[in-house]
């Protein structure tokens, strides 16, 4: 490729990721719908035309995010899990980091709870929204599978599955929480709570019963003694 045009790309490249930036930035402060390109643009120190030059569309522009500035910032808040503490300790510990980072910079989670709110009404953003809660969910899956391996348990895969549903919505359902009311959530609940989470898997056949019960999505359930 000729100079000229890797300087072109390069400088293209830096003024797409410029932008999603300054997007993540004013849909989080905005919203979707109180959004502008205007507003974008002026975020990012550029013009209107560069937005719809590398994007068309303030819809489009979403897309991107999702797909490009949103799975990055999930995939960030899933290395904050560090693989190299032990296992007991590393749900506690990533979850701590998490919720400071929450209070820190809240603007990537106000982006995922903004785009899950429009995707009630668009498929294709749904599929973007689930597509990234994936990715966290098979992070925190991951915790409930050591744990039971290492207490040499043999545990069905629904039931990972439920519990990696749980941790997640714990972990979404404090966020939003802390988001409205900050100091009623203190930065460990969330690791508290999993660790409670998973020690429960670890030592309570009856907690576990009662998540493979509730992992029979459509089946019903089976019938109680001593009733008629």
């Amino acid at each position: 490729m000729p100079r000229g045009d890797f300087d072109r790309s390069a400088r293209r490249a830096r003024t797409r990721a410029q932008l999603l930036e300054a997007a993540a930035r004013v849909y989080a402060r905005r919203g979707f719908d109180g959004a502008t390109l205007d507003e974008v643009a002026e975020e990012g120190g550029l013009t209107k035309g560069a937005v719809y030059d590398h994007f068309g569309s303030k819809e489009k522009l979403l897309f991107a995010l999702l797909e490009e500035h949103l799975s990055d910032q999930i995939e960030e808040q899933i290395s904050l899990f560090d693989p190299t503490l032990e296992t007991s300790k590393r749900p506690r510990a990533g979850a701590d980091r998490w919720m400071q980072a929450l209070e820190e910079d809240p603007d990537a989670f106000r982006l995922f709870v903004e785009a899950w709110l429009h995707g009630q009404r668009d498929d294709e953003l749904s599929r973007l929204v689930v597509s990234g809660m994936d990715g966290w969910r098979a992070a925190l899956r991951s915790f409930g599978a050591a744990r039971t391996a290492e207490a040499s348990l043999e545990v069905p895969e629904a039931l990972l599955d439920q519990i990696a549903n749980v941790m997640l919505a714990l972990g979404a359902g404090l966020g939003i929480i802390k988001l409205a009311d900050p100091d009623s959530v203190s930065q460990r609940l969330l690791g508290a709570a999993y660790v409670i989470l998973l020690r429960a898997l670890e030592t309570s056949e009856q907690a576990r019963e009662l998540l493979l019960e509730a992992a029979a999505v459509g089946q019903p359930a089976a019938p109680r003694v001593g009733t008629n």
